[in-house]
């Protein structure tokens, strides 16, 4: 069900994406991949970015397994440096609502340049009473 789920959301993220010339998502799941990743409590993670007249909107989303109870999680937005290193421009944290194994956020960051962004997410996932930390990160570059 969680795979259907997951599934529906990408198709769905690349059919709204077709029609913006700046979006992009990042999907990180351990039945996507060849290497297995090493999740006990997430299912998957998802970040997107897009880019319109200076202003970046970040999304994100954490789905946790099943026996999930909790979800928190801080997101940081930074902009490649021409030495290659990364500059935060925006962070802020997120906790699941009524829905015990999903969280779901939106962000908009104005007044920022053409450029490349580094979208990043650390997660605390409780499941069946234990804490897990799961990290995600996503780059795109906007002109």
């Amino acid at each position: 069900m969680i795979k259907r789920m997951v599934l529906f959301g990408i198709c769905f993220v690349l059919l709204v994406g077709f029609f913006g010339n700046y979006s992009a998502v990042a999907v990180t799941s351990r039945e996507e991949h060849d290497v297995e990743l090493l999740w006990e409590s997430a299912a998957s993670i998802t970040l997107g970015m897009s880019f319109s007249n200076g202003t970046i909107t970040s999304t994100g989303t954490v789905t946790g397994k099943s026996g999930t109870t909790a979800i928190s999680a801080i997101f940081v937005l930074a902009r490649r440096n021409a030495n290659g290193t990364f500059t935060e421009v925006d962070r802020w944290t997120a906790k699941n609502g009524n829905v015990a194994w999903l969280l779901t956020t939106s962000r908009t960051t104005r007044n920022q340049p053409a450029g490349t962004y580094r979208l990043s997410v650390t997660a605390s996932v409780t499941r069946n009473g234990k804490v897990e930390t799961v990290p995600g990160n996503h780059t795109m570059t906007f002109r």
